[in-house]
């Protein structure tokens, strides 16, 4: 077998025993987010929508709405390389610090030198994953309490074995179940305007 035949396969083994084997232990079900009662959306990112409604729609890819379970591992593999790409690229900086105000949302690449915090480089994942041709109706932000940290944005990317988050604060993709965090909300992919409570949290 060639050198890049195994990488690839030794990657995607990687990869399946990071993820699907923990989701198939729980059972299907603990493996995708369910949405609860509606919530009011982040402050930051209803300004942010009514200034660019192109960053708050799911209509910014062909594939929208398509599933992904043919390529799954490829997908996983375009999601692993965009979160470390960015979480490396971004320098990570306070709205204060960058724009002199707080709870600024924008995508961390729409600066010569990319720059953001964990809601931009959310934002700037789910831009470059539709960009990839990630269905972008199977991207969505969701805010999650860190212990010693507050409030944080992730975003999650929904695939055929389960919910993921790509994080930055962590390279490694992992099961919406095994982050760190209390989840407070997240946004519907289907209507990116709306956000919901996590109903399956137990």
């Amino acid at each position: 077998m060639p050198r890049r035949t195994m990488r690839s396969v030794a990657f995607a083994a990687g990869l399946i025993g990071l993820w699907v084997f923990p989701a198939t232990a729980r059972g299907p079900q603990a493996s995708f987010m369910a949405l609860a009662q509606e919530i009011t959306p982040p402050k930051g990112f209803a300004a942010m929508c009514g200034a660019q409604p192109e960053l708050c729609t799911n209509a910014g890819s062909i594939h929208a709405g398509a599933g992904i379970d043919d390529g799954i591992l490829e997908n996983l593999h375009v999601l692993d390389r965009i979160n470390r790409r960015t979480n490396r690229v971004v320098r990570q900086e306070a709205d204060t610090r960058t724009y002199g105000r707080a709870d600024l949302w924008m995508p961390a690449g729409a600066h010569a030198k990319p720059v953001g915090d964990c809601e931009d480089i959310a934002i700037e994942k789910r831009q470059q994953l539709i960009k990839a041709g990630f269905p972008a109706d199977r991207l969505f932000l969701g805010v999650v309490h860190a212990r010693r940290l507050g409030l944080h944005v992730v975003l999650v990317a929904r695939t055929s074995s389960g919910d993921l988050v790509l994080d930055s604060r962590a390279d490694a993709i992992r099961s919406w179940r095994d982050v760190p965090y209390t989840w407070i909300g997240a946004q519907s992919g289907q209507e990116p305007l709306r956000w919901f409570g996590i109903d399956n949290l137990s």
